[in-house]
Order: C-alpha cells, then structure tokens, then sequence
C-alpha cells in the first residue's frame, strides 16, 4: 500500500509543477528510453541503484521486487542561476529481465526555475542527458581491454 502511494505520488509531483508553476519552477519534455543490460535483473537493479546514487539522487521509491527506482537530483546549495547545476533532474526507472540478461527502462525530465527561463531548455536538457549517459556506463560498463 505505501509502495503504490508513494509511485502515484512520485508520478503526480512532477505533473504538479508543470500544472501549476509551483514555485517558480518549470519542467522539461519527459524523456523515456531503454538499456539492454547483459546482466539478471538483481544485477541491473543493483547497478541502477548505484548509478543514481553516485549521481547524488535522492531516491523517492526504491522497490527491488517490483524493479522500480525514482529519484530527483536537486541544485547544489552554491548553483547558480543559469548554470547546469542550478537544475533538478527527475528520473524514474523499470527494471525488467531474467536471470541472464535485463533492461532499464527510463523516463526523465529536468525541472529549473522559472527565472532560467531562456537558458533551461538547453543547460537543462544537456545536463540531463550526460547524467542518463554517465548512468547507462554504470548499468553496461565499457570492456576492459
């Protein structure tokens, strides 16, 4: 019952503020994609976990049996207007597989204040981007060679 309450609610705050400007905040195009990873799905959870703490998220819904992640990255306490650190950054992830191999599923979207209007489509956008890139290392890493 809280695993469902807090998914509803994780899944309704972002359409919140968009909705409503909800302090001065405005939202990004929800981005979904998908990672096949040549792990089990424990694997891939572990690894999805890992990589969005190692990216600072503060996680919202950790649900290993169900394979569900969310979590927001909030602005550092020295960002400044304008710049990429001054960005939220939204993800949730579904992963799905066997005891071979999985897929990540994610949905995200950036979130930035309304006074970084003009800038936020691009910092934010790109700044979102490096993070899912920097995540999908961690949930398929690079051959060693």
């Amino acid at each position: 019952m809280l695993i469902s309450r807090c998914s509803a609610i994780c899944r309704v705050l972002p359409l919140a503020l968009v909705m409503t400007g909800c302090n001065g905040l405005q939202a990004g195009p929800e981005t979904s994609s998908v990672t096949p990873v040549p792990a089990s799905r424990d694997s891939a959870f572990v690894r999805a976990r890992r990589a969005l703490q190692g990216e600072s998220f503060t996680l919202d819904l950790v649900d290993s049996t169900g394979g569900r992640l969310s979590g927001t990255r909030w602005p550092g306490s020295n960002a400044q207007l304008g710049t990429a650190t001054a960005c939220h950054v939204n993800v949730a992830l579904k992963i799905r597989g066997d005891a071979t191999s999985s897929e990540v599923a994610s949905t995200s979207r950036w979130i930035a204040p309304s006074s970084m209007s003009e800038k936020a489509p691009k910092v934010c956008e790109q700044e979102r981007s490096q993070v899912l890139d920097r995540t999908n290392q961690v949930l398929v890493p690079s051959p060693t060679p």
